[in-house]
């Protein structure tokens, strides 16, 4: 923490807005001398000194060099002071032409006057720190800038406004008022006694509470990251074709070779308000050739990590027996049977023995006129759309998801002490960590190492 607070006394740098060509890019100056040093850098043309901006205002400048006073670039400046700013203290943003030299050459400026480089989503993790917004809002704004369809979009702004954590809060207040009820009885045995069928009855509540949270959470963690759908299946039976028609868009080449798809390919997309990212994957066969056989590795990896497998076959080829094994080994896992080429009316798959596999989780799809396709996305989508209420608040990462899992175990532990009529102080240590995890949410409690792994995912302008 001494380390982090003495970061905090550097004043930092970094351009907001995507590298490139454009109408605008911002610099932005965050912490005690950012006033000092945009004044150094910046000519207001209503010739007043920068330092002597009002909070939350904006005027017309220059940009130029402190040495030679030859003019860069003309600018906006927008003056935001601590602590009512994005990161809690004072923040000067600088708004040039769009360019990548123009922006580079004001950051240099700002770097030569005293700034330091910005670390990964250091803005963000000041704004934690300085009490701006608690971790899991701070995970929010990540979601947001990330986000890649309105569902998303919509649930990361909700847990942004707060509504995750007020939640959360509100369960850690109760647990602690059980934990000074509890810990008064261990006190002061002769005065106060705790109502056990009381206590009971409020942990079951929010051992409910909690629990309709988390089975919410696969729906939540979808929207924020996006579902990885993997194609798999033997060699030539068209998943590239698919995978394409899938995309609306030639992505992956398409031959009658087998084996020319040889590494997985990876692409984002959205199929009916779900995010997903698309994988096609090298043909499932046995082969001699090195290459070919790496990627019929990485095949198989890429099905075991995904959420749901598209496991393809040809019906002008039918389902062999690799085919079935395939099918059972991952008859547990979302897995989808898509029967491809049914515009080439030769159909050689037996349905019925593929609904002895897999049920009626299976699809007739035609990559070359997309009869189907759209189907077979409302069929993926529909598989998280059960979840439970798309409108209904759910944690969006897997920290999150990690310290409701750990505060409902203390909670049914406290139940479960209380039932077999453990002590007070027992009950004491179960509710602690049940509360103790749900602090670690929103950022009450969490350690150095945490902080480092969820701002490092952000860019280096947030």
């Amino acid at each position: 923490m001494d380390e982090i607070q003495g970061q905090l006394m550097d004043t930092i740098a970094a351009i907001a807005t995507p590298l490139g060509t454009g109408g605008i890019a911002i610099v932005r100056l965050s912490g005690a001398a950012a006033f000092e040093i945009a004044g150094r850098m910046v000519r207001l043309r209503k010739g007043t000194a920068l330092e002597q901006m009002k909070d939350r205002s904006m005027a017309l400048g220059d940009v130029f060099e402190a040495g030679t006073g030859r003019i860069v670039d003309e600018c906006i400046v927008l003056a935001m002071k601590g602590p009512r700013s994005y990161t809690g203290e004072d923040v000067v943003e600088i708004q040039c032409h769009g360019g990548p030299v123009v922006a580079e050459k004001v950051l240099s400026l700002a770097f030569r006057l005293g700034a330091r480089p910005a670390q990964p989503g250091e803005f963000t993790k000041r704004a934690f720190i300085n009490g701006r917004m608690t971790l899991d809002e701070a995970e929010a704004v990540l979601d947001i800038v990330t986000s890649s369809s309105e569902a998303a979009l919509f649930h990361a702004g909700r847990r942004l406004r707060g509504e995750l954590g007020a939640m959360v809060g509100q369960w850690e207040a109760q647990i602690v008022d059980l934990l000074a009820l509890l810990q008064g009885a261990i006190d002061f045995p002769e005065t106060i006694e705790a109502d056990r069928s009381e206590i009971l009855g409020l942990l079951g509540g929010l051992q409910n509470d909690i629990g309709a949270v988390l089975e919410r959470a696969p729906l939540g963690l979808a929207l924020s990251q996006g579902v990885e759908v993997c194609l798999v299946g033997r060699s030539n039976v068209g998943k590239s074709s698919l995978f394409n028609a899938l995309l609306s868009r030639d992505r992956a080449i398409v031959t009658d070779i087998p084996g020319t798809t040889r590494d997985v390919l990876r692409e984002s997309t959205e199929w009916y308000g779900l995010p997903v990212v698309l994988l096609d994957t090298a043909g499932l066969r046995e082969t001699q050739e090195v290459v070919e056989a790496l990627g019929v590795e990485r095949a198989q990896t890429a099905a075991v990590e995904s959420h749901v497998i598209l496991y393809v076959l040809d019906d002008t080829q039918g389902i062999s027996g690799e085919d079935v094994e395939w099918l059972k080994k991952w008859q547990s896992r979302n897995c989808l049977a898509v029967i491809t080429k049914t515009d080439l009316d030769k159909a050689q798959v037996d349905v019925r023995q593929i609904e002895q596999i897999c049920g009626d989780r299976w699809v007739r799809v035609s990559g070359a006129t997309g009869f189907g396709i759209e189907d077979l996305k409302k069929e993926v989508q529909s598989m998280y759309a059960s979840l439970g209420d798309p409108e209904a608040l759910a944690p969006g990462s897997a920290r999150q998801v990690d310290c409701l899992e750990r505060a409902l175990d203390g909670i049914e532990a406290a139940i479960e002490y209380l039932n077999q009529g453990w002590t007070d102080d027992v009950i004491v240590l179960a509710l602690e960590e049940a509360a103790g995890s749900l602090m670690e949410l929103t950022g009450k409690k969490v350690s150095g190492e945490t902080l480092d792994r969820i701002f490092s995912r952000f860019c280096v302008g947030k």
